[in-house]
């Protein structure tokens, strides 16, 4: 489940995403009174077997059976915020009713990785890179947007306007540029061609870890046209984190 609101009486409006049918919006019929058999199994982040029926406005909700909760991710704080931004980002790059079987796997390979240990600085990057080249968005790491050449190993800068990098000798005609270091590139088109497992398996320190967030936090705004909600979440997290022990949290 992508997100839930509340509807009329004790109903919920909830948003799910499914492998053949994309996402849905769905109707829980008295969801949020205490003895519902519903409602439980429709926390956010879990993956449930749903029976559906057929409604004018939105379909109802007539079973739900939870498959994953995801306990371990949702008991940390640091996770959690990292799952709240990935599950925004997924609603708002997949558009309603329409099959995204590869954003719905990634999804779920990012939940499960972050419910089981692996890196909180690295899955998050890596759904990033994924989920916008599900979307169609992938930025371009291969060839210089404004010359056409090969990048070759070098000085270069992103350019979110322009979908990717440019290299060090050319001039951006419009828009944001941000420095990019050859070790971010180069993690960049690791995680556009490995699988989640290696993937986030890959070491990645504090330094570059920042860069990129920083790089791929301004491709998805200038995606969205919006900066996340929950990316502000995730900065308070990790300040509540740094003020309590003094140091960052740990990748």
């Amino acid at each position: 489940m992508l997100r839930s609101r509340a509807g009329r009486e004790a109903d919920r409006l909830v948003t799910v995403l499914t492998p053949a049918a994309g996402k849905l919006f769905v109707t829980v019929r008295g969801a949020r009174r205490i003895n519902s058999r519903l409602g439980g199994h429709l926390d956010v982040f879990n993956r449930t077997r749903l029976t559906l029926a057929l409604g004018h406005r939105f379909d109802v909700v007539t079973g739900a059976e939870s498959i994953e909760s995801f306990g371990a991710l949702k008991a940390d704080l640091d996770r959690l915020a990292a799952a709240l931004y990935l599950v925004e980002l997924t609603d708002a790059l997949v558009p309603q009713e329409a099959p995204h079987p590869g954003a719905y796997a990634l999804l779920l390979d990012a939940l499960r990785a972050l419910d089981q240990g692996a890196a909180v600085a690295a899955v998050p990057r890596y759904a990033e890179v994924r989920l916008l080249e599900d979307a169609g968005y992938l930025p371009e790491m291969t060839l210089c947007l404004v010359c056409g050449n090969e990048l070759m190993p070098g000085h270069h800068r992103f350019a979110p306007g322009l979908g990717g990098v440019v290299c060090g000798t050319c001039v951006v005609p419009v828009g944001q540029v941000l420095p990019l270091s050859l070790d971010a590139l180069k993690v960049l088109r690791h995680f556009a061609r490995s699988p989640m497992e290696v993937a986030v398996a890959l070491h990645v320190g504090p330094e570059l870890a920042g860069e990129l967030e920083r790089i791929l936090g301004t491709a998805v705004t200038h995606v969205l046209e919006r900066e996340p909600a929950t990316a502000e979440f995730v900065e308070q997290v990790r300040r509540l984190r740094r003020n309590a022990t003094g140091i960052a949290p740990r990748a």
